[in-house]
């Protein structure tokens, strides 16, 4: 990866569109409803049952060819993601079959669907039962074949830690590398979790550790500053209490709750900072 690349995404981050009202908002409802038609579930579980069968012819194929076949996607990806869709039918059909292997779990067509849907950026909506965990994971594996974070943001420090363990022989074998981030973190094993493909944690935890690193980068916070400072020899590596590798794909668990509920609430960090001048009133008060 280019580390100029890796170093504009250190603090980049997507400008929100502004939320829109009046007969605008009635329109852009309108085409919201097009995008998510019935017809576009009909074609995603129309395409997942093409790879859950591509997938079965794959049962034949040694382990270690299944390997190989895994790890050329992921060369293949990471070179030219722009053209990787039309790969990804047997891209997901050999994850299928190594999720089979890894874990003893064939994905059903309605997980494959979810995992295409989370892929090319809708929301999946499943019942409780259907495998929301799995369903996650294939699309993560894809993401962090791209070698760009991939954040699987779970409701609990529990579920992130537990996931991340319980999936790691799968995404082992699909060539990428997995961690956690939890509350209880201390720095040095924060960093470690996010230098991973994919990091398993909380809304709460990437959000604040990107923020206090932005804190801890500076002056040095806008990209151009940090390639000018590189450049003039001032500047020679990252701060050290800098732990992530920046914010590019967020795979969400509990959508709804997260992104509507718990989005009224707003995140605030603080630092330190001295205040000469109120320093210098108590003085001359006392």
């Amino acid at each position: 990866m280019n580390f100029v690349t890796d170093d504009y995404r250190l603090t980049s981050i997507k400008s929100s569109k502004e939320i829109l009202n009046g007969l605008d908002a009635t329109v852009y409802k309108c085409i919201g409803g097009y995008r998510g038609r019935q017809s576009i579930t009909t074609k995603l579980l129309q395409e997942a049952e093409r790879i859950h069968e591509n997938a079965g012819k794959l049962r034949e194929m040694s382990t270690e060819s299944l390997r190989i076949r895994l790890q050329q996607f992921k060369s293949q990806f990471r070179r030219k993601p722009s053209s990787f869709d039309q790969h990804l039918t047997d891209a997901l059909s050999a994850i299928v079959e190594a999720s089979s292997r890894t874990l003893g779990i064939r994905p059903y067509v309605v997980q494959i669907a979810g995992a295409l849907a989370l892929y090319k950026g809708y929301i999946a909506e499943m019942a409780t039962g259907e495998g929301k965990t799995l369903t996650a994971s294939l699309a993560a594996i894809i993401r962090g074949w791209s070698g760009f974070p991939c954040h699987v943001i779970t409701v609990n420090d529990y579920l992130a830690s537990r996931d991340a363990q319980k999936l790691e022989p799968l995404y082992s074998f699909c060539a990428v590398t997995v961690g956690s981030v939890t509350s209880t973190m201390q720095p040095h094993e924060r960093a470690k979790g996010y230098q991973n493909d994919i990091t398993y944690s909380t809304a709460k935890e990437v959000t604040a550790d990107f923020l206090r690193d932005r804190l801890a980068l500076g002056s040095n916070q806008a990209f151009e500053r940090r390639q000018i400072q590189i450049l003039s020899g001032n500047l020679i590596d990252k701060d050290d209490r800098v732990v992530t590798r920046g914010i590019h794909t967020a795979i969400i668990d509990e959508a709804d709750s997260l992104l509507i509920d718990e989005a009224v609430t707003p995140l605030i960090i603080s630092q330190k900072q001295t205040n000469e001048p109120f320093s210098k009133a108590c003085m001359a008060a006392s």
